[in-house]
């Protein structure tokens, strides 16, 4: 009985130490093991990190690529597309349909505005996206949708983009130079076929203000410098000087290319603008010359797809180029070919494309193919007024004034905290003050002389708000003025090009009928198309008397000078003009309202005075003063019409030298004329 005791506690003990052993065999191998499964899930990330690393250095390859090898470019942003969504990988789908975006802008306007939206919404599923990324896509978007005529969209992404710069969430200047180019760019198209004034140019001169400024912070001060000059010559071709803006483009090519900073599109774009400054002075040799450096480089057989739309736009600027040479009927073929094969580019409504219409329709009229030149002329009419929407360019005259504003926003805003700041001390103050006024009468006047301090400063401050809120009111009533009279130059522009145009081809369509049905000697015919002769004529003067060309081309001497001739031609008073003076540096917005003064003041003489003579003179003087006298020998009105400024536009007119600073002196006889004198010191102010 002992022994077999003692033999189950020697196999209970031989069982406990092979336990014991498994157990220490476990206890060593589990961190080898834990080790092993960190290696194996370290190996996997590496690898994956190599494959995304792998797909960017596909995408920064394929961007070197595509100037000079566009197809073997797009084949490598489809390669990365499709590794990327086998990872997953949401920067690398981002940045693949940002690269072919931007890739197909020079071809496809539809297709480039499709994966722009792909890049966008892939950008916010990585919440490591760079800013700078998602702004050049934006910016991508704004050419887009500017290209294809949707200007709310595109205003919306530049305005967006020009908002975040002034608040410092985007700080590539290089970004920001980019944007403030293409702004102007986009500002200029917007205001195609009306009147630029004043706010149009300043307007210009503020992008190009901002975009050197901008480029102050880029570190080549080379590459600063010659980043703007592209920007400066839109600037003066916009503003019709023409050699200034050939000397900008010229000199932005040859640093540009020093430096191996310049894009092909940027290159093309700049060639095209030269041959446009060319065109528009009537130089279509000049023009070809830098044409034919342009069908050189888009014409090469592996740039063909990629560079398809530049080649297109180009020979729109060909063939008005073989118009202004007389070659109308190559310009026919060459226009047409042109408008079919840019169907297949996508959608696109802009001023060149308008300017081919009209140049098809002149080349079809001076080749005496009438018909098709009526056809097409109708089609230009018809494009105008989609380009010309009136609400589109309100809602971007609004955006436009909401962003001049947006500093004196800041700094009111700014103020009012202030203000609230020095209300919470007072505040904090008083109550003090209040708990221990008790203690003595020295301590209540003493509290008193305090209180009267604050209150003082608070009406200082208060009086400062008042002050930018005038400022704002002013601007606001500024930006409204500005605001009707472009509306006047826009009514001008379509009363001269649209109805105009619609009169213009009506008599075309009577001329054909009085041809081909024998109409040539019919007298009630011929009538008829000599009133329509008369109505287009009539048409043409009214447009110009709304907003006359010549008080900005010519100064303001020459066109009252050229408006009393006019009226003078009429026949009723015979109005002399007399200038006595020469004319010093004036505000531009001066001319308009003095005009329009004058005007009135002669339409008041030939209206109600029924004088027979009539005389305006105007005296410059050196010291920047202007006085003009308006005379007549007529009727003559009653004191009691003069002091009361009633009847004849007195009224009107007295408010409106007073805008201007000026003064106004009226002395009259009855039976025996007018004399109206004004002071003004545009020169002084």
């Amino acid at each position: 009985m002992s022994k077999n005791v003692n033999t189950l506690k020697c196999r209970d003990t031989l069982k406990y130490s092979v336990l014991h052993d498994i157990v220490l065999v476990v206890l060593f191998l589990l961190p080898v093991m834990d080790s092993a499964a960190q290696t194996n899930e370290k190996t996997a990330s590496m690898a994956q990190q190599f494959d995304t690393t792998s797909i960017l250095l596909l995408l920064q390859e394929g961007s070197h690529l595509t100037d000079k090898k566009p197809e073997a470019a797009l084949e490598s942003f489809i390669t990365a597309a499709e590794r990327s969504r086998q990872l997953n990988f949401a920067k690398g789908l981002a940045l693949s349909n940002a690269k072919m975006a931007r890739w197909y802008f020079g071809n496809n306007s539809d297709k480039s505005i499709e994966y722009s939206r792909q890049a966008l919404k892939y950008f916010e599923q990585d919440a490591a996206s760079a800013t700078d990324d998602k702004a050049e896509v934006h910016l991508l978007m704004a050419e887009a949708f500017d290209e294809q005529g949707r200007l709310d969209s595109s205003a919306y992404y530049y305005y967006l983009l020009g908002s975040e710069i002034e608040s410092g969430n985007i700080t590539n200047p290089k970004l920001a130079v980019d944007l403030y180019t293409k702004l102007a760019i986009f500002w200029i198209n917007l205001d195609y076929g009306s009147k630029e004034g004043d706010e149009y140019f300043r307007t210009l001169k503020r992008f190009v203000d901002k975009a050197k400024m901008a480029a102050v912070s880029i570190k080549d001060s080379a590459d600063a410098v010659s980043s703007v000059y592209f920007l400066q010559g839109a600037y003066f071709h916009a503003l019709k000087k023409f050699d200034s803006a050939r000397y900008y483009y010229n000199t932005y090519l040859q640093e540009r290319e020093k430096l191996n900073k310049i894009v092909l599109a940027r290159k093309i774009s700049t060639l095209t603008n030269i041959a446009d400054t060319y065109l528009q002075e009537n130089r279509p040799d000049d023009a070809m010359q830098y044409i034919n450096k342009v069908e050189a480089m888009v014409n090469a057989p592996q740039q063909t797809r990629y560079l398809v739309f530049y080649m297109l736009f180009t020979n729109l600027l060909k063939g008005k180029a073989l118009y202004q040479q007389h070659k109308y009927m190559p310009a026919v073929d060459l226009l047409n070919e042109t408008l079919e094969k840019l169907k297949t580019t996508g959608t696109h409504l802009r001023g060149e494309l308008l300017d081919a219409y009209k140049t098809l329709a002149n080349s079809y009229e001076a080749s005496g193919d009438y018909k098709n030149a009526l056809l097409q002329n109708n089609r230009y009419i018809a494009m105008y007024d989609s380009l010309m929407k009136k609400d589109k360019i309100d809602m971007i005259n609004r955006l436009e004034i909401r962003y001049r504003m947006v500093e004196k926003d800041k700094a009111l805003a700014e103020q009012k905290l202030k203000i609230a700041a020095v209300e919470n001390r007072v505040r904090s103050r008083n109550y003090l003050i209040g708990g221990i006024s008790f203690l003595a009468f020295f301590t209540a006047f003493g509290f008193v002389l305090w209180r009267r301090k604050n209150i003082h400063k608070q009406r200082l401050q208060q009086e400062r708000i008042d002050n930018l809120q005038q400022k704002m009111e002013i601007e606001r009533l500024n930006a409204t003025i500005d605001g009707e009279e472009k509306e006047r130059t826009r009514i001008a522009g379509e009363l001269h090009d649209g109805i105009g145009s619609l009169l213009t081809a009506a008599k075309m369509n009577f001329e054909m009928v009085r041809r081909n049905s024998q109409y040539e000697h019919n007298p009630d015919f011929i009538e008829g198309i000599k009133l329509l002769e008369e109505t287009a004529s009539g048409l043409r003067e009214t447009a110009h008397n709304i907003m006359p060309e010549i008080l900005m081309q010519e100064g303001l001497s020459d066109a009252i000078k050229s408006f009393c001739e006019r009226m003078t031609g009429k026949g009723g008073t015979v109005i002399s003009f007399q200038t006595l003076g020469t004319a010093g540096e004036m505000d531009t917005s001066f001319y308009l309202p003095v005009y329009r003064i004058v005007q009135e003041l002669i339409h008041n003489v030939r209206k109600h005075a029924k004088a027979a003579t009539a005389l305006v003179q105007m005296n410059f003087h050196e010291d920047g003063g202007l006085d003009i006298t308006v005379e007549d020998d007529g009727n003559g009105m009653e004191i009691t019409m003069i002091k009361s400024s009633a009847g004849m536009g007195l009224k009107n007119i007295n408010e409106r030298v007073k805008q201007l600073g000026g003064r106004i002196d009226i002395n009259s006889i009855k039976g025996r004329g007018t004399s109206v004198y004004m002071e003004f010191e545009p020169g002084k102010k």
